[in-house]
C-alpha cells in the first residue's frame, strides 16, 4: 500500500478500545442523572470550591463525549443514522436564537439561552454514548436513585422538621397555610423538585408493572417511598402528573380480563387513601376551587391572559426567551388581578413557549417532544422484552412529566430534556433491532 492510501485510510479503533470510552463516558453522565435531581447535595459538595460540581460534571460529559465523536467507531453503531430527534431539538433551539435577536430584552434572553443550552447539551450526549439497552438501563437506575435518595430526605424533613441539605431561599422558605414544604435533595422550589422525583417514580412503577421480575421488590419499595414522599411534598402539578402516568400503566392491561377489577381496586385505594392524606395536601387541593383559600390561583390564570396577549402582539417569533418576566411587569398589565411586582414566569409550559419562542418555536418544542413520546411507545412495542420494559418506563415517565408540565415553566427544565433523549434513544435502538430481525 502506498504512503497516500496509508494516510488516507480510516484510523481504526479496537473494539475493546471503543467500549471502555463509551463506559468512561457513561461516569460523568450517571453523575449528571443523579446530582441534577440531588443539585443540594452538589452544591455542598462544591462548597469551597472555585467551580461548581455541576459544570465540573457537564466538562467531563462534554469532554468525553467530543472524544467518542472524534474517533471512528470500529464499527456501525447500533444508534446510527435517523436523527430526527437530534435535529428537532437543533432546530428548537436555532429558532430560539433566533427569537432573541428580535426580542426587545436581549441580556435577559442571553441568560435565558445559556440555561437552556446547559440543559440541552447533555441530552446530544445521551445520543451519543447510550448506545445498547444495558447503558440505558443504567441511567434509568441512576435517576430511579437519586428519587429515592431524595424521597428518604423529604420524609426525614417532614420527621425532624429541620432542612437537611437545600440551602437556597426558593428550596427552605416555600409553604402554604404556614406548613413548610420540602424540596427533598434539591436546591430548587418543592414544586420542580417534587416533579424530578415524579420522574424517578414513574420510572420506577413502568418498569415494575411492565413485567420486571428482576429487582421487583427493589422498585416497589421505591414506589410506596417515593408516593409517600410525593403526598408530602403537597406539589399538585406533581400528584397529577404521576395519577395521570399511573393511568397510563393501568390502559396498559385493558385486555386483560381482571382490567374492570383493577380500576375498581384504584377507586376504592384512592377513596380510602383520603382520611390519611396530610391536611396541606387536602387544603391545596380544595382551594382549586376557592381563590380565597389561595390568591396564586388569581396570579396564575394572570399569567395565561397576559401570555395569550403577549401571542397576539407577536406571533411568529414571540417575545423572545426569558423575557416574559420582563413583560409581565409593565404598566400594561398592572392592574390584572394577582399581578405581583417582581417578575414572574408564565406557569405553563407549553403557552410559556409560544409566548417566548412564538407559533413556530412552539410547534418545534412541540414536534421534539411528541418524536419522543412515539420513539418510547415503539420500543416498548419491541421484540425484546429489556427494551420494550425500558420504553415502557421512559413514556410513562415523561407523559407524566409533560402533564405536570401545564402547571409550570419548565421548557429548560434539565431532567425534561434528559427524559426526551432517553426516549429517543429507545426508538432508535428499537429501530436498530427491526433492522437485524
Amino acid at each position: 500500500m502506498s504512503s497516500r492510501s496509508i494516510a488516507e485510510a480510516p484510523l481504526a479503533v479496537p473494539p475493546a478500545t471503543a467500549a471502555t470510552m463509551r463506559a468512561v463516558a457513561m461516569v460523568p453522565l450517571l453523575a449528571y442523572a443523579v446530582l441534577t435531581q440531588l443539585d443540594a447535595v452538589a452544591n455542598r459538595i462544591s462548597a469551597g470550591l472555585p467551580i461548581g460540581t455541576t459544570e465540573l460534571i457537564l466538562a467531563a460529559l462534554l469532554g468525553s463525549t467530543a472524544l467518542l465523536l472524534l474517533s471512528p467507531p470500529p464499527a456501525a453503531s447500533a444508534t446510527s443514522g435517523n436523527h430526527t430527534g437530534a435535529r428537532l431539538i437543533a432546530a428548537m433551539f436555532c429558532w430560539a436564537v433566533f427569537s432573541w435577536t428580535m426580542s426587545r430584552h436581549a441580556d435577559a434572553g442571553l441568560d435565558y439561552l445559556q440555561k437552556l443550552a446547559i440543559a440541552l447539551l447533555p441530552a446530544f450526549c445521551v445520543l451519543v454514548i447510550v448506545d445498547t439497552p444495558v447503558r440505558l438501563r443504567w441511567l434509568l437506575w441512576a435517576i430511579i436513585a437519586a428519587g429515592t435518595v431524595s424521597a428518604a430526605i423529604v420524609v426525614a424533613e417532614w420527621r425532624t422538621g429541620t432542612r437537611i441539605v437545600s440551602t437556597s431561599i426558593a428550596a427552605t422558605t416555600a409553604g402554604f397555610a404556614g406548613v413548610a414544604r420540602s424540596a427533598g435533595g434539591s436546591d430548587q422550589n418543592p414544586t420542580t423538585a417534587a416533579q424530578m422525583l415524579l420522574v424517578s417514580l414513574l420510572l420506577a412503577s413502568g418498569w415494575l408493572f411492565s413485567g420486571k421480575r428482576l429487582w421487583r421488590i427493589v422498585l416497589a419499595s421505591v414506589m410506596a417511598l417515593g408516593t409517600f414522599a410525593l403526598v408530602l411534598a403537597s406539589a399538585r402539578s406533581a400528584i397529577i402528573g404521576y395519577a395521570a402516568g399511573l393511568g397510563l400503566i393501568g390502559l396498559s392491561f385493558r385486555h386483560k380480563p381482571y382490567f374492570p377489577l383493577l380500576v375498581l381496586a384504584g377507586i376504592v385505594a384512592a377513596i380510602g387513601a383520603l382520611p390519611f392524606l396530610p391536611p396541606t395536601l387536602v387544603a391545596r387541593f380544595t382551594a382549586i376551587g376557592d381563590f380565597g383559600l389561595d390568591p396564586t390561583l388569581y396570579r396564575r390564570i394572570t399569567y395565561l391572559r397576559i401570555g395569550a396577549d403577549l401571542i397576539g402582539q407577536s406571533p411568529i417569533w414571540g417575545v423572545g426567551p426569558g423575557n416574559f418576566p420582563l413583560y409581565y411587569v409593565t404598566d400594561a398589565y398592572r392592574w390584572m388581578p394577582g399581578r405581583e411586582v417582581y417578575p414572574r414566569e408564565l406557569h405553563n409550559t407549553y403557552l410559556d413557549a409560544a409566548t417566548e419562542y412564538g407559533i413556530v418555536g412552539f410547534f418545534l418544542f412541540a414536534a421534539a417532544l411528541g418524536f419522543a413520546l412515539l420513539s418510547a411507545w415503539r420500543a416498548a412495542q419491541s421484540a425484546s422484552p429489556q427494551l420494550a420494559r425500558i420504553g415502557m418506563a421512559v413514556g410513562v415517565a415523561l407523559a407524566g412529566l409533560m402533564v405536570a408540565c401545564f402547571f409550570m415553566p419548565h421548557k429548560d427544565l434539565r431532567y425534561l430534556w434528559l427524559l426526551v433523549a432517553i426516549a429517543i434513544q429507545c426508538g432508535r435502538l428499537a429501530r436498530a433491532q427491526e433492522r437485524i430481525s
